[in-house]
């Protein structure tokens, strides 16, 4: 479940993106909010626990149209894995 701060965060970066954001931060930061509150803190703690280059094989065919590059994944999936250690 998201924080209050996340979900400020979650609305900035959405405002953003309607507003024609095209950067992979704003687009990854955005994945990652969703992630964590669809998986929770136990689904978290999962990705987390099967690591980066998992989580990379899993996502990236999820997130091909967005152009991520590593940094990107590993952006979101550090952002998971500090929601998991909450």
């Amino acid at each position: 479940m998201l924080g209050v701060d996340d979900v400020a965060e979650m609305r900035y970066l959405v405002d953003r993106i309607l507003a024609g954001s095209l950067t992979r931060e704003d687009w990854s930061t955005l994945a990652a909010l969703l992630m964590i509150n669809e998986a929770g803190r136990d689904g978290c703690a999962a990705i987390e626990a099967d690591g980066l280059d998992a989580f990379i094989r899993v996502s990236q065919p999820i997130y091909q149209g967005h152009a991520f590059a590593y940094d990107d994944f590993a952006r979101i999936y550090d952002r998971v894995c500090a929601h998991a250690r909450i």
